[in-house]
């Protein structure tokens, strides 16, 4: 995963903070700033076009996903997004037809969850890019480094189901052939879902990579080992259409899913499906049905 390694290192020469910085520089989903009595939160994300919008993906949803991938960093960390600015770089071949609707998908979903989209910058390149950044406040904010041995491990929702409409979009199935395209190309951020954990949750972060990759960060930064209980899972929606295994290995490895991951003491107003446990220790482990316990390794979606 090449790609944390370059965090790594953006992190190490960002390493220094202002008093008010929380979280800096590759330290969370976020970055977390105290302002006043309140926390206002950034993030940004990109995405381009080889690797992360299928020739099948239509403009609409590009725009979508480019909001999307902000938003669902910002629900990560139990912040109400506020605020979205992008940056557009056009390939040739790209209308004014196909750019306005790159732009209509991100004001939809700006609407439907009222962020003011409030400026960006649009260039040329030889390829699609469009990077984005947000800004959204927490009253109580939550980061991947509070989980605490005691604690279960709760999700959203089962993962896998984007990774397995990719691999369906490969094999030459055309859109309406494929189940759980919208897992896909309109992800939904967890935003209401967020907030309301971020009540509860010790640590908590969304699953865009892969779960195996955010339960690894949360156990690696708290210091603490994650325990996946398979007798607790439910995979039937992707055991419809794949074998066991494979649905276990989309439900661990696969990217693309905006669910939301989150430690917590049991609590009867816990929205969400159990999975697992913190105990004291380190790594991820998957307590299997057999009684053995295999290694969760941290890999899943990468974009080298």
């Amino acid at each position: 995963m090449k790609e944390f390694d370059f965090i790594k290192i953006a992190s190490n020469i960002f390493r220094k903070k202002k008093e008010e910085v929380i979280a800096g520089a590759g330290e969370d989903d976020c970055a977390v700033v105290r302002v006043n009595d309140k926390y206002l939160l950034f993030t940004a994300d990109s995405l381009h076009e080889k690797t992360d919008f299928p020739k099948q993906m239509l403009p609409l949803e590009i725009g979508h996903m480019a909001l999307a991938v902000n938003l669902s960093d910002l629900a990560g960390s139990g912040a109400k997004p506020e605020y979205f600015l992008y940056t557009i770089s056009l390939r040739e071949g790209i209308d004014e037809e196909f750019f306005s609707q790159i732009l209509t998908g991100i004001k939809n979903l700006a609407d439907k969850y009222d962020v003011g989209v409030i400026g960006g910058d649009i260039d040329f390149a030889d390829e699609l890019y469009i990077s984005g950044f947000a800004a959204g406040f927490a009253e109580r904010f939550v980061l991947q480094s509070g989980a605490r041995p005691g604690d279960k491990v709760w999700m959203t929702d089962i993962t896998g189901k984007a990774q397995l409409a990719l691999e369906m979009l490969f094999s030459g199935k055309e859109r309406d052939e494929v189940p759980f395209i919208k897992s896909l190309l309109t992800p939904e951020p967890r935003i209401d879902e967020g907030l309301k954990a971020s009540s509860y949750a010790s640590a908590m972060t969304d699953i865009s990579d892969s779960l195996a990759i955010s339960l690894n960060l949360i156990a690696r930064k708290s210091g603490v080992k994650i325990e996946i209980l398979e007798d607790l899972l439910d995979l039937s929606e992707l055991t419809e259409i794949v074998n066991y295994n494979k649905a276990l290995e989309l439900f661990l490895y696969g990217g693309g899913d905006f669910e939301l991951v989150f430690t917590a003491e049991e609590d009867e107003d816990i929205n969400g499906m159990e999975i697992g446990k913190v105990e004291e220790g380190e790594g991820v482990k998957l307590k299997r049905k057999s009684g053995g316990s295999v290694e969760v390794q941290f890999r899943g979606y990468s974009h080298f």
